[in-house]
């Protein structure tokens, strides 16, 4: 039984892949019957009501239609048949969601994934999939989100039924989103379905703002202190950390809302107060020792009257105290890690509390030998509620060092 009834310009046009069309639209067992006609469209085809319009262009002399771009289109024939099997596929989703057919990649990228599907000979969804790797942006490409179907398609879930879940409220996280696009730009996933490579775009730098539903690679330069990418709600990044000294290209993905990629600080930038420490079998004390993170790799650390010792040490604290300023480096060594170096501890001095008054120098002994120590190994670090915990290494032991915000 037919299943579309062309005019009689689109029996002409559809005449050579008449087949195709008929094959296709059986294994659409919801398609309705559709009218074909050719006229004047925006595009390539448009659909209402049971009622598909081809463009005018592809029943004109050439090979291919006008808005066939990139490097692999197909011919007017193909694209016609194609363009019958998507109205068809549109339709049937119109009619399990019972929606208005959209615009947005959801329906489009479904659509053509169908018309793939039930008629792979056409390459229908070639053009459209390295579109998306050469461009990575679903709204401006919304055809392209055939892709995104054929991830899922890789990984072993129904494509048509995340569409349909999608269309019907369902949501996608940006990490699951990124692991999508990565597959698209992976040279063993999307591209490799196609018979020509297809360069990805070029990467961003920080500052920047992805689209809703696309992806970008973000490269940073070598920064002598390192550093972190932050991305607002709605996105996600595979790796945020740059480690010091090192140039870093990831990629960051956009889900329903416009994202912002800025290059932060990889450490807990501002001033804080030791409140106490923790290490060697024993809960530390702490008075008068302050550590100000700067932006951009530096490092001041402000001893006044300065105490840092066992709870048993107590009355000692009270006859002595040490004081200086100390300069030193921060370098992101990791996630949440920070390596400490050239701390400079010339300026500090052993001083009396009471009436015996004294004062030598605390370089070598002390806090100053246990400000040394703190750059023995790397630091990690945790902030929350204003509150920063330091838990590394020194001296051979375990250690965590408990501050406030200044």
């Amino acid at each position: 039984m037919a299943r579309f009834r062309p005019d009689e310009r689109a029996e002409r046009l559809l005449h050579p892949v008449r087949a195709i069309v008929d094959r296709g639209l059986s294994l659409l067992p919801d398609a309705p019957l559709l009218e074909v006609r050719v006229g004047a469209v925006t595009g390539v085809y448009d659909v209402d009501d049971g009622v598909v319009v081809l463009s005018e262009a592809l029943d004109e002399e050439g090979a291919t239609h006008v808005h066939e771009t990139g490097p692999l289109p197909l011919d007017r024939w193909r694209r016609a048949a194609a363009s019958v099997l998507e109205a068809a596929s549109l339709l049937e989703l119109a009619k399990r969601t019972h929606l208005p057919i959209g615009d947005d990649w959801r329906w489009r990228g479904a659509a053509v994934f169908a018309a793939d599907a039930v008629a792979p000979e056409l390459g229908v969804a070639w053009p459209e999939t390295a579109a998306a790797i050469a461009t990575g942006d679903l709204t401006a490409f919304p055809r392209a989100g055939v892709a995104i179907l054929k991830a899922w398609q890789a990984r072993k879930v129904d494509p048509m039924r995340q569409a349909r879940y999608l269309l019907d409220g369902g949501v996608v996280s940006p990490a699951e989103w990124l692991a999508l696009a990565r597959w698209v730009v992976d040279p063993t996933g999307a591209g490799s379905h196609l018979p020509v490579h297809v360069e990805r775009p070029a990467p961003v730098a920080p500052p920047a703002v992805l689209p809703p539903w696309s992806w970008k690679a973000v490269a940073v330069g070598p920064l002598p202190y390192g550093g972190r990418l932050v991305v607002s709600p709605g996105g996600e990044v595979e790796e945020p950390w740059i480690a010091a000294g090192t140039e870093t290209r990831v990629w960051c993905g956009a889900t329903a809302e416009p994202v912002s990629i800025t290059l932060e600080s990889g450490a807990p930038v501002g001033t804080w107060e030791v409140a106490s420490a923790e290490g060697f079998g024993q809960v530390m004390g702490a008075r008068g020792v302050g550590f100000t993170f700067g932006a951009e790799g530096n490092l001041e650390i402000v001893l006044a009257d300065a105490f840092v010792g066992p709870l048993a040490a107590v009355a000692m604290s009270g006859e002595v105290g040490t004081s200086g300023v100390c300069t030193g480096r921060w370098q992101v060594a990791g996630a949440h890690l920070l390596r400490l170096s050239d701390i400079a501890t010339g300026s500090l001095t052993l001083h009396g509390r009471t009436r015996d008054r004294f004062l030598v120098p605390a370089r070598g002994f002390g806090l100053g030998q246990w400000l040394h120590a703190l750059a023995d190994e790397p630091w990690a670090w945790q902030v929350a509620q204003e509150r920063l915990v330091l838990r590394g290494r020194m001296q051979g032991g375990e250690v965590e060092v408990r501050l406030r915000r200044g």
